[in-house]
């Protein structure tokens, strides 16, 4: 292992945390959980054309989305969860500029 940690496997970044052996970041690591668990959740059709909709996730948040109109389906909750993650990843951005000037 390096002073600063390996590379996640998955999106590179440097981290020392650890899975089944293979370096992943914690971001990764709750992303791939959050995949897990959305596998379990019954698939929805779209609304507005009835098309099936594809699971994504937006802020660590797994949400629905229409392949065909784009269109978006949130259970309750994920509007609150999705802007506080939004803002936590403006203030670490926002952290992270002011201690590291480019």
């Amino acid at each position: 292992m390096s002073l600063f940690g390996e590379k996640c496997a998955r999106c590179g970044t440097r981290t020392r945390n650890k899975e089944d052996d293979r370096a992943i970041c914690e971001i990764c690591a709750q992303e791939m959980h959050l995949l897990i668990e959305a596998g379990k959740e019954a698939l929805r059709a779209c609304p507005i054309d009835g098309t099936t909709m594809r699971k994504e996730i937006a802020h660590v948040v797994v949400i629905d989305r229409c392949p065909t109109c784009s269109g978006v389906w949130l259970d309750g909750g994920e509007l609150d969860q999705m802007r506080n993650g939004a803002e936590s990843e403006a203030l670490m951005l926002m952290a992270t500029g002011l201690a590291y000037p480019m």
